[in-house]
């Protein structure tokens, strides 16, 4: 003060430290407007690396307008709700400079022409994520094939017909490409086997839901680099003994199997036999009815670094549980739509998962009080429990729910005997509670509930249907199956 010095004089290098701890709102529409040093200081690119800027359904394009205008420095767009593209995306373009990552859902509307300025724009696009445009797709995948530095490409289609040439010229160019993600739409066989055999073993991460041809599928696991992998069993004709080559993708971490077709859930098992994919932490398997105990036992033995295991709505039964002991760093567990497991299916997993914070084991139809409380004595982190639709619960089993003291979403619904008698052991020991969905649950004492609401106002209680986009709380993520990110 002495040297007639003040705050506004700090070093640059003193202001970047302090700034970077002010989120993206700050950065924004506060220090910039302070003076021009500032101003200058907080475009520093340094600052807005790990900046997203995801504008919710409560603002208004206006709103996202003036605040892309004071965003310069911006690198990711991420629009969650509806907005006017138009409007949006040529703000976008005349002020932010640097955009790096992108991403419209297919409820955007994206015209061609503002998909088009964007690609023409910005060229040093790492990463995009938009619909797939349906009219002038050959223009489209000839500026997407111009992006150098174009590391990942998300398409979010549906029920679009995709024309020759779109995937080709995509593997022609985008030399930086690693991550693909093809979404629903249908892409001619040639296609995906031109472009398997182009990138293939630069891929870290594959996404295809559609048809796989043989020789797309010996492609597929000839990518000696992929991590990530959702794959869909579409072809009746692929030999089973193929499935077993996905065995050598040993650099597997996320893996997400889908529909394979029933009687070849043996050779599912096969693909992990010999701790071929001892690396991989994320593993989903859902709708693959005949998916059994035994398929169930050789996972479980040979992926010991399983941090997120899904295997849903198939005819599982107890035995195969009896090794979840080998996954000490389980923590994420969805059983949901198995009808033929019973309390001692929760036994296992209760003695040999104790760091499981997510447990979904809806529509398990056998389940009973004693099988949480088997749970709820062994995994005392669980943070999400689900439990809807199990129909032998009774409201004793609150006693048991109540010993995880981390508990933050519970989910009752479907349960017709509850009736909230025990609610009033919640606010003292379920401090960190904050959505409760009890839908459906048509025995529930109201006078428990708005007891329970008086002592615990923060708490979300959802009695009644909800629709998407009512609350940020949703137990059932689709995309949770990447547990954890690269």
């Amino acid at each position: 003060m002495a040297s007639g010095k003040c705050f506004t004089d700090l070093p640059d290098v003193l202001l970047l430290e302090i700034f970077s701890y002010l989120n993206i709102e700050d950065l924004a529409m506060s220090v910039q407007h302070v003076n021009s040093h500032w101003q200058n200081v907080s475009q520093d690119s340094s600052l807005w690396k790990n900046q997203t800027f995801s504008p919710g359904c409560k603002m208004t394009d206006e709103e996202i307008a003036r605040h892309l205008r004071n965003m310069p420095a911006l690198q990711a767009f991420c629009p969650s709700g509806r907005i006017n593209t138009e409007v949006v995306v040529d703000t976008l373009c005349r002020y932010c400079i640097d955009i790096r990552y992108i991403e419209f859902k297919y409820f955007h509307e994206l015209s061609n022409s503002r998909l088009h300025e964007i690609l023409k724009k910005y060229l040093n696009l790492e990463e995009i994520s938009i619909p797939l445009p349906i009219e002038d797709q050959l223009h489209f995948a000839d500026l997407v094939g111009q992006l150098q530095n174009l590391i990942t490409l998300i398409f979010h289609a549906r029920n679009v017909t995709v024309a020759d040439g779109v995937l080709r010229a995509i593997a022609d160019g985008c030399p930086s490409l690693e991550c693909l993600d093809l979404g629903f739409a249908q892409f001619p066989n040639q296609e995906v086997e031109y472009f398997l055999e182009k990138k293939g073993q630069q891929l870290c991460y594959f996404k295809y839901t559609g048809y796989m041809s043989k020789v797309a599928h010996r492609l597929l696991t000839e990518c000696a680099n992929l991590r990530v992998l959702t794959y869909k069993h579409c072809n009746e004709d692929l030999p089973s003994t193929d499935i077993h080559r996905l065995s050598k993708l040993s650099e597997m971490e996320c893996l997400r199997l889908i529909c394979i077709s029933e009687g070849r859930t043996q050779d599912v098992s096969t693909i992990f036999k010999n701790q071929s994919m001892s690396k991989l932490y994320t593993l989903d398997i859902c709708y693959c009815s005949d998916f059994d105990s035994t398929s169930l036992a050789v996972i479980l033995t040979n992926c010991p670094q399983l941090e997120s295991f899904a295997v849903r709505d198939c005819l599982l039964t107890d035995e195969g549980f009896q090794y979840i002991g080998n996954c000490k760093d389980l923590e994420y567990l969805d059983i949901s739509g198995c009808p033929l497991i019973t309390d001692k299916a929760m036994l296992y997993i209760g003695a040999g998962c104790p760091n499981l914070s997510y447990l979904n084991i809806a529509n398990c139809l056998q389940l009973t009080n004693k099988g949480i409380e088997y749970i709820c004595s062994g995994c005392q982190t669980l943070k999400k429990l689900d439990m809807q639709n199990c129909r032998e619960m009774t409201d004793d089993v609150m006693k048991h729910i109540i010993r995880c003291k981390q508990l933050e979403v519970l989910e009752l619904s479907c349960n017709c005997q509850l009736l909230g008698i025990h609610f009033h052991l919640i606010p003292s020991n379920l401090i960190h509670l904050t959505a409760l969905y009890a839908m459906d649950c048509f025995s529930l004492d109201e006078k428990c509930i708005s007891k329970l609401k008086e002592e615990m106002p923060h708490l979300l209680i959802v009695k009644n249907s909800i629709k998407k986009g009512e609350t940020d709380v949703n137990v059932e993520d689709d995309t949770v199956y990447i547990y954890k990110e690269l």
